[in-house]
């Protein structure tokens, strides 16, 4: 692609976004999160899900639902996720789908060594526009009354949890989905123009580590969730003519009275997310790997515009397996959605918004982009709030890859120069280090440091390390922090150890501050 045909490409990247936290360095302003009271009417017209829904009919410790949904090499790596929690999920859909009842069978193990007298659960929803009411909480059997706060529940345990020793809660809650995009973060959580985004949906386990229980409010300049890797069995009941776009795979799918009730393994992953709307159509192609690229697309959508999308697709799948090492999982899915974003990364899939088809080339960053966080942010996992450039920058910079690999040196230059050089120009200082929490950067300078200076730094790193000794850096730091959590001295040592050389200036320079 010649650096002519890119111009308009990155001008139009001044505009728009590629995630919800590229949307910050627009002047978009995004309204402080509500909380809204509850409805009086929960389910407008489901009755209540199951007392026993197929996914928590599960032995918690089977691991066998995942292997349709792994690649064979990922496989390998089940037997080292022995204590990761595990998640047996039942989602009843309103008609409209503005509301969910829910119920969780969370399988909690303390791997960290000491005892834990008590577990943290983020109810997202409620800082994402929408509501999560608690109705009811158990644990191995036993009823519990757990502190709320707006977004987080702390669960004291009748006993302390020793190292080891797993947990059972037994929760149920409702969730209400907000309508209004003004009033939401970026439309993750909302139903609009009959399209419904279910992110973040259930009380979700708090990352335990050095720091203890990571329960400090999310700054919403950047991602919220900071999750480990975990499995999940998710059951839906919804109505029958919505298509359900999830991560992971579908096991089994039955229809009865106008509704239908879908099965999905997802796992080892850091989240799970459901999109749907009427209507969508699915697309598909193979990579070179055989992994199954489907685009869910609306009626109606141009011919070139699915093969565009699906091709960016399938050659970002192709050329990160090449550069980082394998995609994990056998799909991965493409879903429109209503956002203020360009694109959201989830396991598995990504959610872009529904405008993105009209933005011409620029439709083809997007989807590079979220397709990277695949590796960066899901494979190798980082504190989003606290390190947040270990996975942005890291995918920002496998975009430049991606235009270097497919179309050569000039439009690898065209991406420096015309996206991240420009970023890093809005920040009030441009020497700002790329290391710092979410919480200590202002709104524009965030994304222009760690979207536009923290690229650059991997492009530094790349020239003082050597092309080809940078090469394998990155892919032993995937393969060495796989279903894992790296932090900026592990990524640090790491490659000192791989370029067996001195990088403490370079890191001083450009991470640490």
């Amino acid at each position: 692609m010649p650096l002519r045909a890119l111009i308009p490409i990155f001008l139009a990247f001044l505009s728009v976004c590629c995630c919800p936290l590229l949307a910050r360095w627009t002047s978009q302003v995004v309204p402080s999160p509500m909380i809204l009271a509850p409805s009086p009417t929960l389910m407008p017209t489901a009755s209540k899900a199951s007392v026993d829904p197929p996914a928590l009919a599960f032995s918690w410790n089977d691991l066998s639902p995942f292997y349709s949904g792994l690649q064979p090499q990922a496989r390998e790596a089940l037997g080292g996720l022995s204590g990761a929690t595990v998640y047996h999920l039942a989602f009843q859909l309103s008609d409209p789908p503005t509301q969910a009842h829910g119920v969780a069978e969370i399988y909690y193990t303390n791997t960290e060594g000491i005892p834990l007298d008590e577990i943290y659960l983020a109810l997202f929803p409620n800082l994402l526009g929408g509501e999560m009411e608690i109705v009811a909480i158990s644990a191995n059997g036993h009823s519990l009354s757990p502190e709320r706060s707006s977004w987080l529940l702390r669960v004291p345990l009748s006993f302390p949890l020793e190292a080891g020793k797993t947990v059972s809660l037994h929760i149920e809650f409702m969730v209400t989905v907000p309508s209004d995009l003004q009033n939401s973060y970026y439309g993750i959580l909302g139903y609009n123009e009959g399209i419904l985004s279910f992110a973040h949906g259930y009380p979700t386990v708090l990352v335990y580590n050095e720091e203890g229980w990571n329960n400090t409010m999310p700054d919403l300049d950047g991602d919220p969730l900071f999750a480990d890797p975990s499995f999940y069995v998710v059951s839906i009941d919804a109505p029958a003519q919505l298509t359900l776009v999830t991560s992971g795979v579908e096991l089994e799918r039955s229809e009865k009275q106008g509704r239908q009730q879908v099965l999905i393994a997802n796992g080892p992953a850091r989240d799970f997310y459901l999109c749907a709307a009427p209507g969508w159509q699915k697309h598909s192609q193979v990579t070179e790997a055989g992994v199954q690229v489907n685009l869910y697309a609306p009626a109606g959508l141009a011919p070139d515009l699915i093969e565009k999308s699906l091709s960016f697709g399938a050659s970002a799948l192709d050329i990160f397996s090449r550069r980082y090492g394998d995609y994990p999982y056998t799909e991965f899915d493409i879903a429109p959605i209503v956002t203020f974003a360009g694109g959201v990364e989830y396991p598995g899939m990504t959610a872009i918004s529904q405008e993105a088809f009209d933005w011409g080339d620029y439709l083809e960053m997007i989807l590079v982009h979220e397709a990277a966080h695949a590796w960066f942010y899901n494979l190798v996992g980082n504190d989003t709030q606290d390190e947040p450039w270990l996975d942005e920058a890291a995918a920002q910079f496998a975009t430049w890859q991606y235009f270097y690999d497919r179309y050569g040196e000039e439009a690898a230059e065209a991406i420096r120069l015309l996206d991240f050089e420009l970023r890093m120009a809005t920040a009030s200082e441009p020497s700002i280090p790329i290391g710092l929490p979410v919480a200590a950067y202002t709104n524009e300078d965030y994304a222009a440091i760690v979207y536009g200076r923290g690229p650059l730094f991997f492009l530094a790193l790349r020239e003082q390390m050597g092309e080809e000794t940078f090469d394998r850096f990155l892919r032993q730091y995937v393969a060495t922090y796989a279903w894992r959590t790296a932090r900026a001295q592990d990524f640090h040592a790491l490659a000192e150890t791989v370029c067996a050389c001195d990088l403490d200036s370079l890191f001083a320079e450009w991470v640490y501050p």
